[in-house]
């Protein structure tokens, strides 16, 4: 199973105005995260008994490592083992690169406390874009 110094999964606290807020478990960072479209209509369609979104069968917030697992049952579902939760962060970070984000945009939705890890994943995106535009810049 995934360690939680491997991985950064968070837990969903609480949905608050079309964002929801979330505590980086690595870090500690509270986060507000705005939600999309799609999850939006889930969360208004789905009974709650409070706040909290991820829960136990009990109403409890739902623990990292039954998280974890659940994530680790999906990826074997799917085969995709070969991926852990720390990839899935890293390749989130690399989207938000792709679609031009600055490093503190980045930070602020991925919860990284240093730029350094920043510019280090977004760091492939960006190259594949640069080279991409030399490439344009050459025809």
């Amino acid at each position: 199973m995934d360690s939680q110094s491997e991985s950064s999964v968070v837990r969903l606290v609480q949905q608050r105005r079309q964002a929801l807020k979330i505590t980086q478990s690595k870090t500690g960072k509270a986060l507000h995260l705005p939600c999309t479209t799609e999850l939006t209509t889930i969360l208004e369609s789905t009974p709650k008994a409070g706040l909290t979104i991820l829960t136990s069968k009990t109403g409890e917030p739902l623990a990292y490592r039954a998280m974890a697992q659940i994530m680790r049952d999906e990826r074997k579902r799917l085969g995709l083992l070969d991926y852990d939760l720390h990839a899935l962060r890293y390749r989130g970070v690399m989207e938000l690169a792709w679609a031009g984000c600055t490093d503190d945009e980045i930070s602020s939705y991925s919860g990284h406390a240093s730029k350094e890890m920043i510019r280090k994943y977004a760091g492939e995106a960006r190259q594949v874009m640069r080279a991409q535009q030399a490439a344009t810049k050459r025809t």
